[in-house]
């Protein structure tokens, strides 16, 4: 599902006379979630639609994890997904039947609703109904964070053609100033729209559409598509970037959408910059059923030069008989290198010692640590108040509240105790076109770090490099270093309603009370960032080359500050951004070496995770659901849950 119209920022784009643009900036993450101690969720039901018809949405399983509200707007709302007419060309002449939707508990819609929609330059300039249907539907009560599925069929079935530019598909509901109502899948993502009335004190035009910050989660709404199905079609998916070390194979998971009513192997060939082999035969030794969309892993070949290739996936034979999808090919860019280069991922973490939810965030941050050792980089800048003796600006992501977190930099804000953890496991899958490595050393009496960087890189182009120094085991006696602490028994704010209620890694915090003296590690303390403006610079990047940079950060000087900082914990990170979208492509860290001040400091690095084993003792090479032993460079053993 292509992603369109999505601010991470703000809510953007409506429905105005003269169709202009607009941006609201009065609304930075206006959804609410519906979640208590995780919430119980309901078990999924199953799709009530025929054997001629098939789910098209952002996802076409019964998945639904939460549900979400915007409580600033109460009132008679739309919401809806949208499909491109790449989503919806498998489908050319199959008609619209009904819409299928999870709707949260105790919850009413008045009705569904498709719309065609087209937009230009980034505004709505035409909207029609396709078909619509006014019966009403409630979910049955339940416990917070449960709800229903419900499928509406229409009287009327529209055909599906290629003049539909965007497909609006929702339902109706009413929004008040405290409930959840709208369904959403965490694990998917997709732009999120809106129909209600935004004043101007607001930012807004009045009654319109507008598209919201999805923060992450995919609307829990399908378009029922009615027709007659080959039983033998499947459409394969683009799957992007991918490395492969030249004279090897990877496996590669490539998304395949099933339109027929079996899929148990597939035939196809590959073609690199036009080339094909030979065809191939993959049997999975199961049948997926009717309908769905599935991710395989298909085998694919370094190419026999140093590069990057453009790779087609065509599947010649569904079944062991002839393709009958009329979209049989997908593409993807596969890079051949000499050697794979390590991915890091960075969160960045708001906080603050006034944020009495933020310790749940350092918990998380610690978690990561433990989970992916230096393929992690954390840094928490506290931001919330001057009164912080950690307080540093340097530079500003713009929070919108605290505790959140930005991964990479890569547009939307999480939360880092729920939602940061997926995102940033995700990432860790991405792959890393060039590697970053810093090392940094103390100069003058200690009041300086040089650091200096250099990026190998498999691409060229130009790129920035910016420098961060960070802190672990800040801590002081002083009542300005006390962590508030909204989980502590009897807090009102504490959203769980006993110890055992509470996941195990923050139940320590039940008996801390309203505030404690923390510990506490990744800390800003320096960066290359001036008045949010970085000083450092990088050379253009070389294919297959290395270039270097370096940069001198300063060491704080406010007293309570420098008086916390062991500089035996002192980091330096390197961060290389993407010169147009600003994310952050790679990343190194290392601990400040050389330092004057510095007693019996062990001269090895921080320990890391050297070797990963199931509980039966079985080596893997990434975390994998449930407990994991990790052996530790430092000798030790440490048991991590991974949820």
């Amino acid at each position: 599902m292509k992603k369109i119209l999505l601010s991470a920022f703000a809510m953007l784009l409506a429905v105005t006379a003269n169709a202009q643009n607009f941006t609201v900036e009065k609304l930075q993450s206006p959804l609410g979630v519906q979640t208590e101690a995780f919430g119980a969720h309901k078990a999924p039901a199953k799709a009530n639609i025929a054997a001629n018809q098939r789910l098209v949405g952002y996802f076409d399983t019964d998945d639904c994890d939460n549900y979400v509200g915007v409580q600033q707007l109460p009132g008679n709302s739309k919401v809806a997904i949208a499909l491109t007419a790449d989503d919806l060309a498998p489908y050319y002449g199959k008609k619209i039947a009904g819409v299928r939707f999870n709707l949260a508990q105790s919850e009413t819609s008045t009705g569904v609703f498709v719309e065609n929609v087209k937009i230009k330059n980034g505004a709505i300039t035409e909207n029609t109904a396709i078909v619509t249907s006014d019966k009403s539907v409630t979910s049955a009560a339940g416990a917070k964070n449960t709800g229903e599925w419900h499928e509406v069929m229409f009287d009327n079935k529209v055909e599906i053609t290629s003049s539909f530019e965007t497909l609006f598909v929702g339902y109706c509901y009413k929004q008040k100033s405290n409930n959840y109502p709208v369904g959403v899948n965490s694990k998917v993502d997709g732009p999120f729209f809106l129909y209600t009335n935004i004043s101007s004190a607001q930012g807004g035009t009045g009654e319109a559409w507008y598209a919201i910050n999805s923060g992450g989660n995919g609307l829990a709404i399908q378009l029922i598509v009615e027709g007659d199905f080959a039983p033998n079609s499947v459409q394969p998916l683009d799957f992007g970037k991918f490395v492969i070390t030249k004279g090897k194979s990877k496996n590669v998971a490539v998304d395949f959408r099933n339109i027929g009513s079996k899929f148990t192997s597939i035939d196809y060939t590959i073609a690199l910059d036009g080339k094909a082999g030979a065809e191939q035969h993959l049997d999975f030794g199961k049948d997926f059923g009717v309908g769905g969309t599935h991710t395989v892993e298909i085998p694919f070949a370094a190419d026999s030069k140093i590069g990057t290739s453009t790779v087609t996936l065509t599947v010649t034979k569904v079944n062991g008989v002839e393709n009958a999808n009329a979209i049989k090919t997908a593409t993807g860019t596969l890079y051949t290198v000499e050697r794979e280069f390590v991915k890091r991922s960075v969160v960045e973490e708001g906080t603050g010692t006034d944020c009495g939810y933020c310790p749940r965030g350092h918990v998380a941050m610690h978690n990561m640590h433990n989970l992916y050792g230096d393929q992690f980089i954390g840094i928490a800048l506290h931001q919330r108040s001057s009164m912080d003796p950690m307080y540093n600006v340097s530079y500003n992501l713009g929070f919108p509240s605290f505790p959140q977190c930005m991964v990479n930099r890569s547009n939307d804000f999480w939360d880092p105790y729920e939602q940061m953890p997926a995102v940033l496991k995700a990432s860790l899958n991405e792959i890393a076109l060039a590697e970053v490595t810093v090392a940094g050393t103390f100069a003058d009496e200690d009041t300086k770090v040089n650091a200096t960087a250099s990026v190998e890189s498999l691409v060229a182009g130009d790129y920035d490099i910016a420098f961060m120094l960070t802190a672990d085991g800040l801590t002081g006696k002083t009542t300005s270093w006390k962590q508030q602490n909204y989980f502590c028994k009897g807090h009102s704010g504490n959203p769980y309603k006993s110890k055992s209620s509470m996941p195990e890694d923050i139940q320590f915090l039940w008996d801390k009370g309203s505030s404690y003296y923390a510990t506490y590690n990744d800390v800003l303390i320096a960066s290359s960032y001036v008045s949010d403006k970085n000083k450092a610079t990088l050379p253009t990047l070389v294919a297959n080359g290395t270039v270097s940079s370096e940069y001198t950060l300063k060491m704080p000087t406010k007293v309570a500050l420098k008086k916390a900082i062991k500089l035996d914990q002192v980091y330096v990170v390197a961060v290389l951004l993407d010169k147009k979208t600003g994310a952050i492509v790679n990343a190194g860290r290392a601990r400040v070496t050389g330092s004057t001040g510095i007693e019996d400091v062990t001269t090895g690095t921080e320990a890391t995770v050297v070797a990963r084993y199931t509980v039966n003792g079985v080596q893997v090479s990434a975390p994998v659901k449930g407990v994991n032993i990790l052996k530790m460079s430092d000798g030790t053993t440490r048991k991590v849950l991974v949820k």
